[in-house]
Formats: C-alpha cells, sequence, structure tokens
C-alpha cells in the first residue's frame, strides 16, 4: 500500500503519476534519475504528464462541470462524480476507446478525469481562474453581464466550445476532435505552451510510429530554441542507457550467481550493452550535464530542483563514457561499483546482491530508454491534427 498527504491540487498530480509509473516499465525510476527526467519532458511537452491519453478530455471535464452545475448547490459534487463516470460507456461503446480511463474499471474508477486532467486544463487557462474543482463547480455555468453601455455578456470560468447534443449520455464522436474544437485546442498550445516543441507538434504533425521524438521527422524542422532541449533530452537518453543496461546486467549477473532466477539473462544484457555502445557518438560523449542544466533553469525560468545524489551520479556516469571506449564500460570496476553504489539509495528494497528481492525480479527494471512521455504526447497531437483534417 502507498499513501500520501496532499496540500495542492499540482502535488495530487505528481503522486497519481508516479503511481501510474510503477505500470509502465519504460519509465521506472531504478537509478533515481525521475526529477531529471520530469524537468525535460516538462520543457519538451509541458502541461503533458504519463497520465494523459486523448485530447478530447480536455473537453469533457468541462463539459461534465457544466453539466453537474445544473444541480443543486447541495448535489453538485455527487452530480460531478456520477456524469465523470456516465461517459465512460458510450466511449467504450465509440470506434476508438483507447486511451479510455476506466476502460477496464468500468465505473468502479477510482481516478477520475477531473483529478487527472486538472493540471493540464490549468496550463493551458481552459480553466480561467487557478481554483479548486469545488469553486469550479460553483462558476461553471455561465453568469449575465450588463456593463455600462447595456451590452450583454455572458461569462464562465470555462472556455471550451458547447457540448454535443446528448451529453453525457451520448457521444456519437467518442474521441474524435470536431475541426472546431481541435482548433480551439490547437490555438491554447500555442498561446501558453509557446516556443516548445509540443508547439512545433501542434503545427507540425508527428509520424504515427515514430518511437522518440528526435527519432520523428517533424522533429527535423523544430525552431532553434526548441531543437536546443531536444538534443540535450536525446543525448541524456542516450548516455543514461548505457547505465540502465549496466543495471540489469549486473541484476542478471546476481540472479546467476545466487540462483535466484531460472532463465539467464546475462547473455542477453550483455549483447544490449554491445548495441547501445554502436550508437554513442562523439557528440554524445560531449555531452555535459551542467549544459542541460543550464538549459531546463532556462526553460522552466527559474531554478530547477534535481537531488545532489542524482546530479553527482550523473556527471559520475558520463564522465566514465568521455574516458572509456563504451563496449568496455560493461566490464569497468568503476562503471559497475558506480552503479552498486547507487542502488544503495533504495536501503532494504537494492536488489543488487539480494537473493529475496532478485528472485521477484521481473527480468527487466527500468531497461528501457528515456523518451519523455512521448507515446502520451503523440496520441493527443494525433488527436488534434485528426479534428483538423476532418470535413
Amino acid at each position: 500500500m502507498i499513501s500520501w498527504l496532499d496540500a495542492s491540487v499540482d502535488e495530487q498530480r505528481r503522486m497519481r503519476e508516479l503511481a501510474a509509473l510503477f505500470t509502465q516499465r519504460e519509465s521506472r525510476d531504478e537509478l533515481g534519475l525521475g526529477q531529471i527526467r520530469d524537468s525535460i519532458s516538462d520543457a519538451l511537452f509541458p502541461g503533458t504528464s504519463t497520465l494523459h491519453t486523448r485530447a478530447r478530455y480536455l473537453l469533457f471535464v468541462p463539459w461534465c462541470f457544466q453539466y453537474a452545475a445544473r444541480a443543486k448547490p447541495a448535489r453538485r459534487v455527487k452530480r460531478l462524480d456520477e456524469v465523470e463516470r456516465a461517459i465512460i460507456r458510450p466511449l467504450r461503446e465509440s470506434a476508438d476507446p483507447d486511451g479510455l480511463l476506466g476502460l477496464r474499471a468500468g465505473a468502479a474508477l477510482k481516478n477520475l478525469p477531473s483529478s487527472v486532467y486538472w493540471s493540464m486544463l490549468r496550463r493551458y487557462e481552459i480553466l480561467s481562474r487557478p481554483v479548486g474543482s469545488a469553486e469550479a463547480l460553483d462558476h461553471s455555468v455561465p453568469t449575465r453581464h450588463i456593463d455600462d453601455d447595456g451590452a450583454v455578456t455572458m461569462t464562465s470560468i470555462w472556455s471550451v466550445p458547447p457540448p454535443p447534443a446528448g451529453f453525457p449520455y451520448e457521444i456519437p464522436d467518442g474521441f474524435a476532435l470536431t475541426p472546431s474544437e481541435a482548433g480551439w485546442l490547437r490555438d491554447h498550445i500555442l498561446e501558453h505552451a509557446s516556443g516548445t516543441l509540443l508547439t512545433h507538434f501542434t503545427l507540425t504533425r508527428p509520424e504515427t510510429d515514430s518511437s522518440t521524438p528526435w527519432s520523428d521527422a517533424a522533429a527535423q524542422t523544430a525552431p532553434k530554441r526548441a531543437a536546443l532541449v531536444l538534443r540535450h533530452a536525446e543525448d541524456f537518453s542516450t548516455v543514461m542507457h548505457g547505465a540502465q543496461l549496466l543495471y540489469n546486467y549486473l541484476l542478471a549477473v546476481d540472479a546467476d550467481r545466487l540462483g535466484a532466477r531460472e532463465e539467464s539473462l546475462a547473455d542477453t544484457y550483455r549483447e544490449q550493452f554491445e548495441l547501445w555502445a554502436m550508437t554513442v557518438t562523439e557528440r554524445t560523449r560531449a555531452w555535459r550535464f551542467d549544459d542541460l542544466h543550464t538549459v531546463l533553469r532556462r526553460e522552466h525560468d527559474g531554478p530547477v530542483v534535481i537531488a545532489p545524489g542524482a546530479q553527482a551520479f550523473v556527471r559520475a556516469w558520463s564522465s566514465l563514457v568521455q574516458s572509456y571506449p563504451a563496449r568496455a564500460l560493461v566490464d569497468l570496476p568503476e562503471a559497475q561499483q558506480l552503479i552498486r553504489h547507487r542502488e544503495r539509495i533504495k536501503g532494504a528494497k537494492m536488489r543488487l546482491g539480494n537473493a529475496k528481492r532478485l528472485a521477484a525480479w521481473s527480468g527487466a527494471a527500468g531497461s528501457e530508454a528515456l523518451t519523455y512521455r512521448w507515446n502520451n504526447v503523440r496520441r493527443i497531437m494525433a488527436d488534434l491534427h485528426d479534428g483538423l483534417q476532418r470535413a
């Protein structure tokens, strides 16, 4: 069981993301790189998270609030809960339910869309004021204003197009954005994520099957500022992937030595390490953590919190990459000792040298290269561009 106390919506979001990472192999933070990974992700794709799956949720949540706000004040919170669960059925029955929150849990879903997407709604100012859900409910019904000249305007805390007829019990188009909805979302991203790689992909559609943002053809035309962040993201991913693979290789070696697994994976990870070594270029060797840190401080317009231990580990590993042939690192005592020392941050939960913990090892512990939420971002961008292209 995991429990926590949160004092803000942002802290709650971070903890939900942390819990979600346990189910994503490529996101497992075995070497304590999460703060750096997330800072890079936020610089590339501000407002996004590993919990965000489809673009139209940025409309579903406000529509649910507007619908629930019609109820009497004492029933609004309960009505909101009912409405958020009600949209699961029509979305599950739609032509493309991929990314549906509650696809398996149904109405028993624990993390409702409003809690998952709240930070994104605030980041893009779809929610016009930084308030909590209770206050948002009270201000979700448009308010009539008359100015000094007698002109009448209707204002709401939500800046969204109107919902489709029959919402929330009928959603014929499912997750498919209409052209007007897609144009509305595009404008919000362009205004509130200006100059980032996310803005570039908002204007230039990414490929449907690219495995990383830097391998996508659309990234080749990214503007200078976004391209610099992307270059550091790629270099950091490449450099640290070697450490991730060495960690898994050492787990496999220890598992063999202690008889913790029936199947040996040592040769498999040695081969993967050799393949990684072939990806290390002169540019990769020249990469410096301090340069990345400078770029992140500029992108975040202030200090970036990164634990001193994580900084020291990244500097030490990148120094080894710069000083030795990449293929030699798998057997280098200094490299192995660095990984084993880093593992000690887990205390009693450390796997290396621990037969009991190794017996529960799945065979892959954070062995995939970092891609910075790319699968989620690519899906959201596909939704947006599909909507813009719909006749």
